[in-house]
């Protein structure tokens, strides 16, 4: 093949090639991202032809498009455009012209309607949403749009609104008592600092845009490779991607090198697994490997799919043949934006989603905004401070009126001119009076608080990140802030809902116990290697003695027929490391287990495509065809793969949870009375439990499924609903195999880590999909339950009942026993109760008329453990506590887990096993457990005092120092004059008192970290401060305000009363400006009063502070 490159320019740079990028439009059309096709605007206009395309005749919008199977025949070139209506799209393979492609001159006219969105997307008012481009922007603004639209951003705070509506009055002439710069001068460097963080983010994205937008890729043209630009793809274009490169759009597989047409992606940028993904080429082109080829199909072959959608997981689509025939497309064959190609050379994709319309674009949405208690209570107290400026802005202008009132008559300089500003004593000089004052006393509301804060709190979440302590070396693991608005929430966490499994657990699974025909395995176990495995079930003496019995022994028999289908029934992916030795690859780890436990007793995983799976059995391969798959979901808690022996029978395995798989049995098993036992005894012990299950299929019942699923998948609507009622039909009649128990052990510290956190007075709720036994023992041992709680058990049999009445009824009566239970208690350990609520039940619990009976009743427990729940359920329960109950955190490890920690007012991801989805979703995160009360306990508490003393701090002092405005204007005929200098006001907040509380919110620290650490209890104190507690010290900050206020403008009074030796007294300047210097060292000694711990840093600030202000007092 020859390999041309064209229209591979990186940003920056300009072009040399002919072929013109989607940008050069002189001279030709190009299709404008703002205009999505199907919209209207290209209907009935031939791209490439003169006249207009009969093909290209369709229906306006609003008018649902119909098409027929022979409609893609007059297809040819330039007419192969995606087309999509309200329900689906559709598309043409397009193997010629240029990259990208370029449209008719009879566009430019058709276009000029959308020439005024072209022109909001070029300033960024508005986001290219255009079905066919590929180019991608994740940044806010354009160089022509930042400052306008970051000044309105920032305008929306209210405090910096009302310092701007306050300028505004100031510069109306002869108004204000103050010039307007010292107001702006404050709040431009406030402005300033901001635009200058949020320019330097939005540098970044802009960087990162041109990087992903200018990586190259191979594209079919014309029997030739060539070289595009990622941003220069366009629907219906075919590429071909190579070993470890990323993909550039959502991709239909057409061919892969392998020999079996499959090819295995990594997902990890796209929802944070590192587990391989198997994909299928489509089978009616799996044999194609260039151009060429693919030109003869271009025309007559059609591909429809369903429209852009969020959904990772799905995909439905169609390839329309000739004649009306029709294939399936799914998400097998559906290779995503953000994934990258590993051990396959190359593949062949169509792309079907660019751009923003790819998913991992549609996945993007806006993290939900999070507010801390304090912030709110922030808004209370600037509110309360407003109605303190207006109440002494009114009392000095009616003493100013009651002033000119008594005393103009007398003195005739006092006598107004009637003119404006000075009007005649009235309504509207007390008006003029009143505007004056306010603006005099604006400062009472600090300019600086808001950034002063968020600095502070970057400065926080930086030592956070640099606490060694927080590290977890084996998965080079640091705590990390992904937020830095909610650190003073870590200290006031009331409810912790943690998930189980990779997050109180390991996530390293061991095969360790199994049930096969009646025969429990896994107690007795022989001799083992030096190095032994996780999976100990290998070792069991009774499974290998039953596995060395001939085929005519029934124990034998079972026990290989158990290990095949553990070997069978996945999704895990073979595959050969650096070192020539087979891996698996599973996206969950208690299949891993399973596959690799029955590959240590003989029963190995060797190849798996989309037709077929080879496995050794004890040195025999066994190869069977694969003729369907019915994927694990978290509703179907199953799977099940359909097969075809090699002597022509049809069988299904299928494997999931026990009451899924026990409510699918055919009635009258007795292996169900042996098994039972067994999967409760397995429970107790803390083991993950899974019951498998078969059937053999006749060829009719086949055939008849067969003709339904293959309809049901072919479907462009519901058709998750209508396969899943086509298993359900073949799910059904199962015959028992056995069940696996799989061990999950505790990480290290969290016993000791949950202790800590139940003497701190945090609750503690477990939220798991497993059985009720197996969460009861996980419990346990986390010493979440103790031997000595009372459990309240929960099922689905008790709130099961249709009658919501009743089902309220049972609530009370639980929450009666509990309180009983706890009146009746003598002793504090007779007081632990623990409730344990089933899935159904909680479902029922959850329901609006009973969450009020079913959070009292969770209350009165000490901890609460929810078994069988769904990331649904997750995510409710936390919403529940969150509105309702107190301030909680979700903690979790996978993406079932997103939902709850999304949910809470705090949510943490733990970097484990399960990929980085939760991690992305989260607030902070970090390696382990353990390290979760050092969050709380030691960062979260400090991070609440020292905010809170903040916050206090920047009202009290902006108090002190107006404070003497007022006194001032009581002495003086309350004639609204300045007390200050323009300098001094325009500086006070910005260089006189904001570096000594900045350097306390970084270093103060009341207690050192192991006290803390060792005194669970002091978590409380934080923990129980409301808004309430937060308004009182308030007051008490306000009034020691009134006080050292009062005493600044006093002192330098009475200093100055007596003159000087030649009977000359001090100007106001002078007066003033010893006033500031007294509020300077007032406030700044203030900050070293409530320091438990100072530091060097924390001197030099204040020093240098204090020499600074005496040197403008020398002046």
């Amino acid at each position: 093949m020859k390999t041309v490159q064209a229209s591979a320019s990186w940003p920056g740079t300009r072009s040399n090639s002919t072929i013109p990028t989607a940008l050069e439009t002189e001279g030709s059309a190009y299709i404008p991202e703002t205009v999505p096709l199907g919209s209207g605007l290209y209907d009935d206009v031939d791209l490439q032809a003169k006249e207009p395309s009969a093909a290209l005749q369709k229906s306006k919008l609003g008018k649902q498009k119909v098409w027929t199977s022979d409609e893609s025949h007059a297809r040819e070139g330039d007419d192969l455009l995606p087309e999509q209506d309200a329900t689906s799209r559709r598309i043409w393979m397009r193997l010629e012209g240029p990259v990208p492609y370029k449209t008719s001159p009879l566009m430019l006219e058709q276009a000029k309607r959308g020439r005024f969105c072209r022109w909001l997307v070029s300033l960024g008012l508005a986001r290219a949403h255009g079905p066919t481009h590929n180019r991608i922007r994740t940044s806010k603004y354009t160089p022509l749009t930042f400052l306008p639209a970051n000044l309105l951003q920032q305008f929306m705070r209210t405090a910096n609104l009302y310092f701007l509506a306050v300028i505004l009055v100031q510069m109306v002439p002869g108004l204000s008592p103050t010039p307007w710069q010292a107001t702006a001068l404050p709040l431009v460097f406030v402005l300033t600092v901001n635009a200058i963080k949020e320019a330097g983010e939005e540098i970044a994205r802009h960087s990162s845009d041109d990087q992903i937008n200018g990586k190259v890729v191979t594209v079919l043209r014309d029997n030739e490779e060539i070289l595009a630009c990622w941003a220069n793809l366009q629907v219906g274009d075919v590429v071909k991607v190579g070993r470890n490169e990323d993909l550039p759009a959502d991709l239909l597989c057409l061919a892969s090198s392998n020999k079996d047409k499959l090819c295995h992606v990594e997902t990890a940028n796209l929802d944070g697994e590192t587990n391989l993904k198997l994909k299928y080429a489509f089978p009616g082109t799996a044999a194609y490997k260039s151009a060429g080829d693919l030109k003869r199909l271009a025309g007559p072959w059609t591909f429809q799919t369903e429209l852009p959608n969020e959904r990772l997981y799905q995909f439905e689509g169609a390839v329309i043949k000739d004649a009306g025939r029709t294939d399936p497309l799914d998400a097998a064959n559906l290779l995503l934006r953000g994934c990258t190609l590993v051990n396959t050379d190359w593949i062949l994709g169509l792309v079907v989603y660019a751009g923003h319309d790819s998913k991992i674009f549609r996945n993007r949405t806006k993290a939900p905004r999070k507010v801390t208690q304090l912030e709110r209570t922030m808004n209370l107290l600037v509110a309360m401070v407003f109605a303190l400026q207006v109440m002494l802005s009114v009392m000095a202008s009616i003493g100013n009126y009651i002033f000119l009132k008594s005393h103009e008559p007398r003195h005739w300089y006092l006598k107004s001119t009637g003119q404006w500003p000075e009007l005649q004593p009235g309504m509207a000089a007390l008006l003029v009076q009143f505007l004056r004052f306010m603006i005099l006393f604006n400062q009472l509301i600090p300019i600086s608080l808001y950034i002063t804060l968020e600095l502070v709190k970057v400065c926080q979440c930086k030592f956070l990140q640099w606490d060694s302590q927080m590290y977890h070396a084996d998965s080079d693991s640091p705590c990390v802030a992904r937020t830095s608005t909610l650190n003073e929430e870590l200290g006031q966490v009331q409810y912790i809902l943690t998930d189980k499994t990779g997050t109180l657990t390991q996530n390293v699974m061991g095969f360790v116990m199994s049930s096969i025909h009646g025969c429990l395995y896994g107690k007795q176990l022989g001799r083992q290697p030096a190095k032994p495995s996780p999976h100990s079930l290998a070792y069991d003496v009774g499974l290998q003695q039953a596995l060395e019995q001939p085929a005519s022994n029934h124990a034998g028999d079972a026990a290989r027929s158990f290990l095949t289908h553990l070997a069978l029934c996945n999704t895990v992916i073979p595959c050969l490391d650096s070192d020539g030795e087979l891996v698996y690859q599973a996206s969950s780890p208690d299949e891993e287990a399973l596959v690799q436990g029955a590959a240590l007793l003989g029963f190995q995983l060797i190849a798996r495509s989309l037709q077929k799976v080879e496995i050794d059995c004890q040195g025999e391969p066994l190869e069977v065809d694969v003729l369907a798959v019915l994927d694990f979901t978290s509703d179907r808690k199953r799977m099940s793969i359909l097969c075809r022996l090699p002597d022509g029978r049809v069988r299904l395995y299928c494997k999931g949870a026990d009451n899924v798989i026990y409510s699918r049995l055919a009635k009258g098993q007795l292996l169900e009375q042996y098994t039972q036992p067994h999967l409760a005894e397995m429970s107790r012990a803390g083991l993950r439990t899974l019951c498998i299950a078969q059937r053999d299929i006749s060829p009719e019942e086949y055939e008849s499924w067969a003709r339904e699923f293959h309809a049901a998948s072919i479907a462009l609507h519901d058709r998750e609903a209508k396969v899943e009622a086509a298993a359900q039909k073949l799910e059904c009649k199962l015959h028992l195999v056995g069940a696996t128990a799989v061990e999950d052990r505790l990480q290290d510290g969290v016993p000791k880590a949950i202790r800590t956190l139940l003497q701190a007075g945090i609750r503690v709720w477990v939220l798991t999909g497993d059985k009720i036994e197996t969460a009861i023992s996980i419990a346990l041992a986390c010493q979440l339950f103790s031997p000595t709680t009372k459990l309240l058990m929960l099922r689905e049999r008790d709130l099961g009942c249709s009658d919501s009445q009743l089902t309220s009824e049972v609530l009370k009566l639980k929450v009666t026993e509990v309180q009983q239970l706890l009146r009746s208690a003598s002793h504090p350990s007779s007081r632990m109760i623990g409730l344990v609520i089933e899935g159904g039940a909680l479902a029922v619990a959850l329901q609006p008329q009973n969450e009020s009976l079913f959070l009292q009743l969770c209350q009165d427990c000490k901890a609460v453990v929810c078994c069988r729940v769904s990331p649904r359920q997750k995510a409710l329960v936390t919403s529940l506590v969150k509105q309702q109950a107190g301030i909680c955190l979700g903690i979790g490890d996978g993406a079932n887990d997103v939902g709850m920690i999304q949910a809470a007012h705090i949510g943490i991801g733990i970097s484990g096993r399960e990929g980085r989805a939760a991690v992305l979703a989260s607030d902070f995160h970090f390696g382990q457990f353990r390290f979760l009360p050092r969050l709380l306990l030691v960062h979260g508490r400090w991070s609440l005092k020292r905010n809170l003393e903040v916050v206090m701090y920047m009202f009290y002092k902006n108090l002190a120092y107006n404070l003497p405005n007022f006194w001032f204007a009581l002495v003086s005929g309350c004639s609204s004059l300045p007390y200050y200098s323009t300098v001094l006001i325009a500086s006070f907040n910005v260089l006189w008192s904001s570096l000594p509380i900045i350097g306390f919110a970084v270093f103060e620290q009341d207690l050192r970290p192991i006290s803390v650490e060792q005194n669970s209890q002091l978590y409380r104190e934080t923990a129980a401060i409301c808004r309430q507690d937060i308004v009182i010290q308030f007051f008490q900050w306000m009034l020691e305000a009134l006080w050292h206020g009062t005493i600044a403008f006093a002192i330098p009074l009475l200093a100055f009363r007596g003159g000087d030796r030649d009977g000359k007294t001090d100007g106001i300047d002078a007066m003033g400006l010893a006033t500031f210097t007294c509020i300077v060292l007032i406030v700044n000694v203030k900050v070293l009063t409530r320091s438990s711990s100072i530091n060097l840093i924390h001197c030099v600030l204040v020093a240098g502070t204090l020499i600074g202000s005496s040197d403008i007092q020398g002046a």
